[in-house]
């Protein structure tokens, strides 16, 4: 691992001292309930003083939890940003890819699932959460691109980049997740998450990394805080909530939508 991140030091390095600074985001899914892997996460961001996007399951939301994400937030308002993903995180479609917001569904289902997870949202966290949607296994249709525009939401967060015009929000989606996920959760290799993040600081200004708390374990949380020191260290690497990267006047670039 320690020659990967020298790897990554050196591609930092070699970024031109006048150029755009790096913008990077971490969001974390499916969160739900106070769990201890959950607590490590925000605790490790916390000790690095580095923000976070949570994505929140309203319809799964325990009180506990709620307690929990109220605390950290009211601790450090600009490092932990409450965003909504999905409603209830169920799968409607018989064949297929998993998906909650997916072409089985109308587009008044839709819109009726989406504007009650906002309504929990609220009723947990009042103002204090932002109103970025994320649609669970980060797919969605056009019906939920109206629905959430219909609902005021500030921008989208999937994992398709560059396809979503037309609307009033800004579509800010991950760009790399650092599990593979056919066969059931497997963290990838330093090696290769450091490979991407390389081919990444070239082809763009914004990279969007995903987390996943539920199946995270020491192994994981090791090389997590490894790879944020490391990207810390350098002084174009700017960390974002997605509220800070619209303040910034985000611009999506422009990429060709993948088949």
């Amino acid at each position: 691992m320690n020659f990967s991140l020298a790897r990554l030091r050196s591609a930092l390095e070699r970024r031109v001292p006048q150029a755009a600074p790096l913008r990077l985001f971490f969001r974390d899914d499916d969160v739900d309930e106070d769990e201890p892997t959950l607590r490590r996460l925000l605790k490790l961001f916390a000790e690095l003083n580095t923000p976070i996007n949570l994505g929140v399951i309203p319809g799964r939301l325990t009180a506990l939890c709620a307690e929990l994400l109220a605390e950290f937030a009211g601790a450090a308002p600009a490092m932990l940003e409450l965003n909504q993903h999905g409603w209830r995180h169920t799968n409607h479609e018989r064949e297929g890819r998993k998906c909650e917001f997916g072409p089985s569904r109308t587009y008044a289902e839709q819109l009726a699932d989406i504007a009650q997870g906002r309504e929990r949202m609220t009723e947990a966290f009042g103002p204090n959460w932002f109103p970025v949607f994320v649609p669970p296994w980060n797919r969605c249709t056009e019906d939920t691109y109206r629905a959430i525009d219909h609902l005021g939401f500030r921008a989208l967060s999937g994992k398709r980049r560059g396809s979503v015009t037309g609307y009033r929000f800004e579509e800010i989606s991950i760009t790399l997740d650092i599990y593979r996920w056919n066969g059931g959760a497997r963290l990838k290799s330093p090696e290769e998450v450091i490979d991407d993040l390389i081919a990444q600081l070239s082809a763009q200004q914004t990279i969007g990394v995903a987390l996943h708390h539920k199946v995270m374990d020491e192994r994981a949380l090791s090389f997590l805080a490894s790879l944020l020191d490391t990207l810390a260290s350098h002084p174009t690497a700017h960390f974002h909530t997605f509220q800070s990267l619209l303040k910034s006047s985000y611009v999506e670039p422009e990429v060709a939508p993948r088949p």
